[in-house]
């Protein structure tokens, strides 16, 4: 507990890098679980792709989308639940979540270039990118702890 009142300003942008990847997958992936099966629009927008060949259809891409997106999450409540938002701390849980988002937006982009939606992939290049820049703001303060 003597832990949480030492909070400093600079602590408070690893608990926003986190909030935001919650939020941003958290609700994606409630979304998915809550449609109960794969939605028409998923099924129109890839069935006409190597996927729809798959055993199972699309039910593999659409719940491998939601059970990464359902893995980040748990990473970035179990890096909030661990204080990895302070500065000090390791910040595992936080690193894994971020690297895993990088490949949630390698695959969501893949879809969206596959099915010809070159604005949308576009869109994904700075999801991507962002992540880039919080993950190198996470290792370089995990640097930065090291010399100290």
């Amino acid at each position: 507990m003597k832990k949480l009142f030492s909070v400093k300003i600079n602590d408070l942008k690893f608990l926003a890098i986190q909030l935001l990847y919650l939020m941003t997958f958290g609700l994606a992936s409630l979304r998915k679980w809550e449609d109960g099966g794969v939605p028409e629009g998923f099924i129109d927008r890839f069935g006409e792709t190597w996927m729809a060949v798959l055993p199972g259809g699309m039910f593999i891409p659409y719940y491998s989308i939601a059970l990464f997106e359902t893995i980040a999450v748990l990473l970035m409540v179990l890096s909030i639940i661990k204080l990895e938002w302070m500065e000090e701390s390791n910040k595992r849980f936080l690193r894994i979540g971020l690297v895993l988002s990088l490949f949630i937006f390698v695959m969501l982009g893949y879809g969206l270039r596959l099915t010809g939606d070159f604005g949308g992939a576009a869109n994904l290049f700075f999801y991507f990118g962002a992540t880039l820049v919080a993950l190198y703001v996470v290792e370089e303060q995990l640097k930065q702890n090291r010399t100290e």
